[in-house]
């Protein structure tokens, strides 16, 4: 324990990757104020950290704070008014096409939402390590759904809690009375994680509103926080859509197992149990948004799925959300979770997009973890069932950079060498006409995607999803950037995201008949342009 007097802004902490954790505590008038968990490394020059954290503490210049450290190190920080710049963006194995923090730990995307003019992506982040833990709302906006620009933390831990995933949306209407100028107040519905930090001991996990007034530069907790209490265990992740087939506002919540509640509210404030639903096979993160059937908009329908990627086709009908048809699986791979929708996207785009987070790990870095690419969500009727699908958004096509088009006749057993591709990340689209015998791979970087046709399976390392074929013929798109695939097949009715780390010395894309024959391969393949600017990649 020690006393320390703050004099400038930031405080320096040295952190090490491969350092142990240790939990520090910031007390102020004998409370506990401040609470983090991190890699700390000792603070001489004979040991070298790997990088810097600089933590704000402008808000307490002038007073004196008591930090103590566990297990307990030798804490002489410095303290600095200016961080010194640290490049990000340009490492070893930050994703080329995807989005990932600066620094820090990512995981479940929060808050999507498009407030007329930027798109905000909100986001479980811990800023100050490169693991799991001090859970903030992270905070990135983009005009494109591809360009990010990362701001600070929009939502930082309390009294009631660390701040858990959720949803945001605008308040266009001002049911919420909060609105104070002429912009529309942005909504952020958030879980207040309580008992899990000292200044939170002994709560339980309660939903939270925060809001923001100036375009979302900056936000504010409601003071009549929480707007859900209590209802059982760790309930946890509210999602907040409109439904007009009952007239209110509808938020989705995780109680447990595979146990989910829907609760109503006119006013964003008060909110009143509705019903309870069950999702087989699956667990937190709820997401609830209506869909045309093949794009009729007379035929709405509600998909309600949760963060394994397990939905339900359903209608609002007699004020209840009622399933029309069993649960069905969307992803297949081992590591995309957690996905939502974005809000508020308008008419006249039309579209559903979502993002779900990559969970692939990321080796020695002072980042981890990423996002997979945004993807526009339909329903669409195939083979006479009401069947949900993901393509990755049609933006990704102006990053494409040295696209090549061309078509292969009649392969039968053996390798073949479709193209050289140069490190980074990639665009592979095949549709492929198989006979009904036909086993194939496609190999790049290491990873390899092979296609069984007499199984009807597409498997890569240890996961398998379903082939679909229309015609006769194989859609296959693979996306490759630095920390694995993400493939979609058909439409996008089944996809796998699957993490390993490229080997960019395998720089040949590989087509090998196994069995059977390619009677046809149709391929556009092309580079995706480095998301990350030179200044920030510096």
């Amino acid at each position: 324990m020690q006393e320390i007097k703050v004099e400038r802004k930031y405080l320096i902490l040295p952190i090490g990757l491969e350092a142990r954790s240790k939990k520090l505590c910031f007390y102020r008038q004998g409370a506990p104020d401040l609470e983090l968990t991190l890699e700390l490394d000792a603070p001489v020059d004979a040991i070298r950290p790997d990088y810097y954290k600089y933590v704000d503490l402008s808000a307490y210049i002038g007073q004196t704070l008591t930090l103590t450290c566990d297990p307990d190190v030798d804490c002489g920080f410095e303290q600095t008014d200016q961080p010194s710049a640290q490049p990000f963006y340009g490492e070893k194995y930050r994703p080329q096409a995807h989005f990932s923090a600066g620094l820090g730990w990512i995981n479940d995307p929060n808050g999507l939402v498009f407030d007329g003019e930027r798109y905000h992506l909100f986001y479980q982040h811990n800023p100050y390590s490169h693991n799991w833990s001090n859970m903030h709302w992270g905070h990135a906006v983009s005009p494109d759904l591809l360009h990010w620009k990362e701001l600070p933390p929009a939502l930082s831990p309390d009294e009631l809690g660390t701040v858990f995933s959720g949803s945001a949306l605008m308040d266009r209407e001002n049911r919420t009375g909060l609105k104070t100028g002429e912009q529309d107040v942005m909504l952020l519905y958030y879980t207040a994680a309580g008992n899990s930090s000292l200044r939170s001991k002994g709560r339980p996990f309660t939903q939270c509103l925060a809001y923001s007034a100036d375009g979302g530069r900056t936000f504010q907790k409601y003071p009549g926080n929480p707007v859900v209490g209590h209802i059982e265990a760790e309930n946890r992740d509210p999602k907040v859509v409109y439904v007009p087939e009952l007239s209110a506002y509808v938020m989705a919540l995780y109680l447990n197992d595979n146990r989910y509640t829907l609760l109503t509210s006119t006013d964003l404030i008060a909110w009143k149990l509705l019903q309870e639903l069950a999702l087989p096979g699956d667990a937190e993160c709820p997401d609830l948004y209506p869909l045309p059937l093949d794009g009729d908009g007379s035929k709405t329908r509600w998909i309600f799925a949760g963060a394994s990627d397990r939905y339900l086709v359903g209608e609002f009908s007699s004020g209840k959300y009622r399933p029309v048809k069993a649960v069905q699986r969307l992803h297949y791979g081992g590591n995309s979770y957690a996905a939502q929708t974005f809000s508020d996207i308008p008419a006249t785009d039309g579209r559903r997009i979502r993002m779900a987070w990559n969970t692939t790990r990321t080796p020695h870095s002072y980042f981890c973890c990423s996002m997979c690419l945004p993807c526009e969500m339909r329903l669409q009727t195939i083979g006479r069932e009401e069947t949900l699908t993901a393509w990755p958004v049609r933006e990704v096509e102006s990053l494409f950079r040295q696209e090549e088009n061309f078509t292969m006749q009649d392969l039968t057993a053996g390798p073949a060498v479709l193209s050289r591709r140069t490190p980074g990340a990639h665009w592979l689209e095949f549709t492929l006409t198989p006979s009904a015998d036909c086993r194939f791979t496609l190999s790049l970087f290491g990873g390899e995607v092979e296609v069984d046709l007499p199984e009807n399976a597409i498997r890569c390392m240890d996961k398998t999803m379903p082939v679909h074929m229309e015609d006769g013929k194989v859609r296959l798109l693979i996306i490759a950037d630095a920390m694995g695939f993400e493939i979609f097949c058909g439409r996008g009715q089944s996809f796998m995201c699957m993490g390993f780390v490229c080997d960019y010395n395998l720089q040949n894309l590989i087509l090998d008949v196994k069995a059977g024959r390619l009677e046809r391969t149709d391929c556009r393949l092309a580079g995706l342009e480095n998301i990350w600017t030179e200044t920030e990649r510096q």
